[in-house]
């Protein structure tokens, strides 16, 4: 079984140029959302997603083998290729979504309220590692973005919060992480990074497994959790027996990063 956790890591203010790049990225995604939504009955007919995706990329990008018939590459010169497909499969997604709830609406007689397009959108970038992300040198703090400044994208130097690099060297060292991904909270900007895990699941029967389930709720804080067991008759059923005397507090916000602090709490009260 694959866990997957992820952790964001707050950008430092300073000089360089990540508004102006997350402005023309979200210009590029609503640009194209405006094309293939035109053709999108002739991309709809293209059952193989990769092939799909590659009609909709000629459609926008020039090559010495394709002449593109949208101004893709005159709007958004430069742009690199992995942040360009980015933003392709953005829009793309973006359309499908709009195309499937216009189906089921008019299937529907029209009975609520009509989908609408929406080209605003806040699509974030993934930086992807060695064309767009680079690792700072070993011990820093620090990590290589490529960032449009206005006239061209060029390298920037990111200094990152000291705090989050310290967490994630002590406890996610020599994991594999993804491409982070561009992040703004409460006026600030992080990248976020996955990481995977493989985790061995339990070869107890499932009749005699026991399950420990917690509600995280969205505008209340975690109630106690307690020990639950399974009775396999005819039909499932969930008997609460004992409670274990084990409770999960959250304080019910994220942190300014996003990460949830979550803490045991033992009968006693001690942590």
């Amino acid at each position: 079984m694959q866990i997957i956790s992820s952790y964001g890591v707050e950008l430092r203010k300073q000089n360089i140029p990540i508004r102006q790049t997350l402005e023309l990225y979200r210009s590029a995604v609503s640009y194209l959302i405006g094309i293939y939504v035109q053709v999108w009955e002739e991309l709809a007919e293209i059952p193989d997603a990769k092939r799909r995706f590659n009609a909709a990329e000629h459609l926008v990008h020039t090559t010495k083998k394709n002449h593109a018939c949208f101004d893709f590459d005159i709007r958004f010169p430069k742009m690199p290729s992995y942040l360009r497909r980015s933003a392709i499969r953005h829009a793309l997604g973006t359309v499908s979504s709009y195309k499937t709830r216009l189906d089921l609406w008019e299937k529907t007689d029209g009975k609520s309220g009509k989908p609408r397009l929406v080209y605003e959108n806040h699509a974030m970038p993934v930086f992807y590692r060695d064309v767009m992300y680079r690792e700072g040198a070993e011990g820093k703090d620090e990590a290589y973005l490529k960032l449009y400044d206005g006239h061209d994208w060029k390298w920037s130097c990111v200094r990152l919060e000291h705090t989050d690099m310290e967490y994630l060297r002590k406890y996610w060292s020599g994991k594999k992480a993804s491409a982070p991904t561009l992040e703004k909270r409460h006026q600030k900007y992080f990248l976020r990074f996955s990481y995977t895990e493989e985790v061995t699941l339990t070869k107890t029967p499932v009749k005699e497994q026991i399950i420990c389930s917690v509600d995280l709720g969205i505008n209340t804080d975690v109630p106690s959790c307690g020990q639950t067991e399974l009775s396999w008759e005819e039909n499932l059923s969930i008997i609460p027996v004992k409670k274990t005397g084990c409770t999960v507090h959250w304080d019910g916000s994220a942190d300014s990063r996003g990460n949830m602090a979550l803490r045991r709490h033992r009968e006693d009260g001690h942590i």
